[in-house]
């Protein structure tokens, strides 16, 4: 079983923002570590302008290499529930949503459900793609679940806030399971 990793990292400011991204992906060699890096993301809105999130995939629960010019702000494990699915990657240009939720962990299932229902049509309707829904790896009475939609642009974002009818009611049912609600949107380091 693979576990994921999400960490909101603060960038130290020793060098600049954008070489010490690079020596971040760098440290992601598929040859020198069990972990895999699925992308690095930088903040649209949301997420200060000093800071990124970091997903990788690992075999264990174990903390990923992260380089000494930043520092773990928040780290959440995860797992896979309905997606990713093993071909969707997070290569695309565009907008990346994280939106992590707060809900008692015996919502989560009820959650998962209605959210597949309602990208049956919602995906089709907007250049929009779900890339993840994870959520904690310990069932809790308290959980995070953590929902990445792709966008194509800000345009696309701002269509797909008018689904189709059966998907608002899917979206609407789904909302009222969650407590609370933090979305990030950002840029994959290309």
């Amino acid at each position: 079983m693979s576990h994921y990793q999400v960490s909101q990292l603060r960038h130290l400011g020793e060098r600049s923002l954008v070489e010490d991204l690079q020596v971040l992906r760098a440290q992601f060699n598929p040859n020198a570590t069990d972990t895999a890096l699925i992308g690095i993301f930088t903040g649209l809105f949301g997420l200060a302008s000093d800071e990124c999130l970091l997903l990788t995939k690992q075999p264990t629960l174990t903390p990923g290499p992260i380089s000494k010019g930043f520092k773990i702000v928040q780290a959440h494990h995860l797992s896979a529930t309905v997606r990713p699915t093993p071909t969707q990657t997070f290569d695309q240009a565009g907008i990346y949503v994280f939106r992590f939720w707060t809900l008692p962990g015996i919502q989560v299932d009820p959650l998962i459900a209605l959210s597949q229902r309602a990208w049956e049509t919602f995906e089709g309707d907007f250049d929009t793609e779900v890339k993840a829904l994870f959520r904690q790896s310990t069932p809790a009475l308290q959980e995070t679940a953590l929902l990445i939609t792709w966008y194509k642009n800000f345009a696309a974002w701002e269509a797909s806030r008018q689904p189709d009818p059966a998907a608002a009611d899917y979206f609407r049912q789904r909302q009222s399971l969650i407590d609370q609600a933090f979305p990030i949107a950002t840029r994959r380091l290309p």
